[in-house]
C-alpha cells in the first residue's frame, strides 16, 4: 500500500490521480514512463514546487473501492481481476519491470466499461511485495462479496487460505479457482442427473446421443414428407373449384364478403372505379412557440429541503426524488435512479443524505457534474442548497 498522500483533480478534458513521486525511483520509473504498459494507467511525471508528481489519468474510470460502495461484487468480478493481476505481472517481468510496482490497492484499482476492463496503477520505490499487497487484497474482498452466495464465498475463503501458506505465488491461486470450478460442475451433474462430458465414456455417450438424435431427425423428416405428398393440394383445390364453379380469388371469402358488401349497398365494381377523391387544401396550424422559464424552488422558505432535483430542460426528463439515503444516478442498470442519456455515464454521480443535508459526489464520470457550474473533483463532496443548479453532463436539474 502506498504510504503517500492521494489527491484528485479534474478539467475540463480529463480527470487525473495525483501521489508524490518516491525518492529513490530508479530505473522502474524510466521503464513506466518511456512506454504505455498495457493494462496500466497512462502517467505523466511533473513537479510542483521542485518536487515530483505521478499524474494518472483516470478519466471514465471507476475505482475498486468505490465500485464496492455501491454494488456487491461477485466470484466472476473476483476471477476477472485475478486473471487481470496475473497477466499484468507478465507484462512487467516482460518489460523488465519489478512486479513490486504494482499496486494492489482497491483506491488504485479502476474498472472501465461494462465488461469491467481493468485498470493498474504501477508505482516506483513500493517498499512491499506483492504477495503482501495481493492478500491485502483478498481480506478486503471478503469483506465486500456477496455472501448470499454460497459458491462465490467458498471460493474466495479457499484464496484467502492459500494467500496465508508460505511461498506462495499468485499464479497458483488460479488452479483453487479450477478447481472450484471443476467441484461445482461435478455437483451440479449430480444434482441435475446429467452425463459428465469429461468422463471415460464420452465418445460413447456422445454416439448415442447422435444415434437417438438421428432417428428423431428421420421420424421427424417422414412427418413432414408425408404431409406434403404431391398432389394432395392440388386435389383439394380441384374439390373447391367443383363446389364454386369459379378459379382465381372468387373463390375465397375475403371475396365473397366484398360481393356481399356490394349488393347490401347498391355499388358496383364500376362506380366503384369511378369514384373520385376529393382533396382538400390543407390548412396551416399555428403552433406558439413553448417558452421555457426556469423553475425557481421555494424551499428556502422552509426548514430544510425537499430533497428533489426539479429538471430544467425542454425534454421530456423526470424530476430525481432523493427518497432513501444513498441515491445513485446513471444510465446504467445498476444505478438508483436510471437516466436514458448518453452524455451520461454508467455510473455518473451520487447524493447522500445526512439528516437535513445533502451532499453530491461525481463517481468519475465522463463528462463531468457541476454544481452552479462549477465542476466537481472525483470523490469531491460538495453540500447542495436550496436552489443550486446541478448539471449531469447536459442535463440540467434545480435542487430543492
Amino acid at each position: 500500500m502506498i504510504n503517500r498522500e492521494v489527491t484528485y483533480e479534474r478539467d475540463m478534458t480529463a480527470s487525473y490521480m495525483k501521489i508524490p513521486a518516491g525518492i529513490h525511483a530508479g530505473l522502474d520509473e524510466k521503464l513506466m514512463l518511456r512506454r504505455k504498459l498495457p493494462g496500466a494507467l497512462p502517467v505523466e511525471k511533473t513537479y510542483v514546487d521542485g518536487s515530483g508528481q505521478y499524474w494518472y489519468n483516470i478519466s471514465g474510470k471507476q475505482s475498486l473501492d468505490m465500485y464496492c460502495r455501491v454494488k456487491e461484487i461477485g466470484i466472476d468480478l473476483v476471477e476477472h481481476l485475478i486473471g487481470s493481476i496475473c497477466s499484468e505481472i507478465e507484462i512487467l517481468e516482460w518489460n523488465l519491470v519489478q512486479s513490486g510496482c504494482l499496486m494492489l490497492d482497491p483506491e488504485l484499482i479502476f474498472l472501465t466499461g461494462i465488461n469491467q476492463e481493468v485498470s493498474f496503477t504501477i508505482y516506483p520505490s513500493n517498499n512491499t511485495t506483492i504477495e503482501t499487497e495481493f492478500q491485502q487484497l483478498m481480506e478486503y474482498l471478503l469483506t465486500k462479496i456477496n455472501h448470499k452466495d454460497e459458491a462465490a464465498v467458498r471460493v474466495a475463503y479457499a484464496i484467502y487460505e492459500r494467500t496465508l501458506e508460505e511461498g506462495y505465488s499468485i499464479p497458483d491461486v488460479r488452479e483453487v479457482i479450477r478447481k472450484a470450478k471443476y467441484r461445482e460442475t461435478e455437483e451440479v451433474d449430480n444434482l441435475t442427473g446429467q452425463k459428465n462430458w469429461g468422463s471415460v465414456r464420452r465418445g460413447q455417450d456422445i454416439g448415442e446421443g447422435a444415434e437417438v438424435n438421428r432417428q428423431s431427425r428421420n421420424e421427424e423428416y417422414k412427418i413432414d414428407t408425408d404431409r406434403r405428398t404431391p398432389g394432395r393440394a392440388e386435389k383439394k383445390q380441384d374439390e373447391r373449384r367443383q363446389k364454386t364453379g369459379k378459379r382465381g380469388l372468387q373463390e375465397g371469402p375475403v371475396q365473397r364478403l366484398w360481393t356481399f358488401l356490394q349488393a347490401q349497398l347498391g355499388f358496383e365494381e364500376k362506380k366503384a372505379k369511378e369514384i373520385e377523391c376529393i382533396v382538400y387544401p390543407e390548412e396551416e396550424i399555428y403552433v406558439p412557440e413553448v417558452e421555457i422559464h426556469p423553475t425557481v424552488c421555494l424551499g428556502n422558505l422552509q426548514s430544510a429541503p425537499q430533497g428533489i432535483l426539479l429538471y430544467q430542460g425542454a425534454e421530456q426528463f423526470p424530476d430525481i426524488r432523493l427518497d432513501r439515503a444513498v441515491v445513485r444516478i446513471g444510465h446504467g442498470r445498476d444505478t438508483d435512479v436510471q437516466v436514458n442519456r448518453d452524455t451520461v455515464s454508467q455510473m455518473h454521480a451520487r447524493i447522500l443524505r445526512e439528516g437535513d443535508s445533502y451532499y453530491i459526489e461525481d463517481l468519475n464520470s465522463t463528462n463531468g457534474t457541476f454544481v452552479n457550474d462549477e465542476l466537481l473533483a472525483y470523490k469531491e463532496k460538495r453540500q447542495l442548497k436550496v436552489n443550486d443548479t446541478v448539471r449531469l453532463a447536459d442535463l440540467r436539474y434545480r435542487f430543492c
